[in-house]
């Protein structure tokens, strides 16, 4: 679990109302270790529509590779050594380090979540907004507005119309 004090709010919108729970398992692949895992969590963000706070429950699957931090294994077994670190000329991998016993997920974690976050939250899937006249919340009231019924790019040929000759 991860607390929402140690998580932070994800892309300035998105805070933790209750621990993210997290799990996964991690394999020894010889070189690396491959976190494969799920986080869920609840997150209190701004409706796109109403702007009223809303509460979203977000999932995300992640996956991630770990290298010990210093060089990759020999591949020989026998040996128990390690390698040069990659130099720049050579194939670089997309594995992130780590040092001693432990292989910190905070990152993956948070990407994974900031990836599946919904890019327009709503609040509920009928949602009708704010008028776009006066502001009034179309969820909570009706508003005395008139919609306009001329498209603003269309407007220049009403002037158009108008004209004098202009038959």
């Amino acid at each position: 679990m991860v607390s929402p004090a140690e998580l932070g709010a994800l892309d300035g919108e998105a805070l933790a109302v209750a621990p993210v729970h997290v799990q996964g398992q991690v394999t020894n692949t010889g070189d690396s270790m491959l976190v494969q895992g799920q986080a869920r969590g609840q997150f209190a963000m701004t409706c796109a529509r109403c702007l009223q706070p809303m509460r979203a429950e977000v999932a995300a699957e992640f996956q991630e590779r770990f290298r010990r931090q210093g060089g990759r294994r020999h591949p020989e077994p026998a040996q128990d050594r390690w390698e040069a670190p990659v130099s720049p000329g050579e194939e670089e991998d997309d594995a992130r380090p780590y040092q001693g016993d432990w292989l910190d997920l905070d990152a993956p974690v948070r990407e994974a979540l900031l990836l599946h976050l919904p890019m327009k939250p709503v609040c509920e899937p009928g949602c009708r907004g704010l008028c776009p006249h006066c502001g009034a919340n179309l969820n909570e009231t009706t508003c005395d507005c008139r919609p306009e019924s001329i498209d603003p790019r269309l407007a220049v040929l009403k002037e158009w119309e108008k004209r004098p000759g202009a038959d």
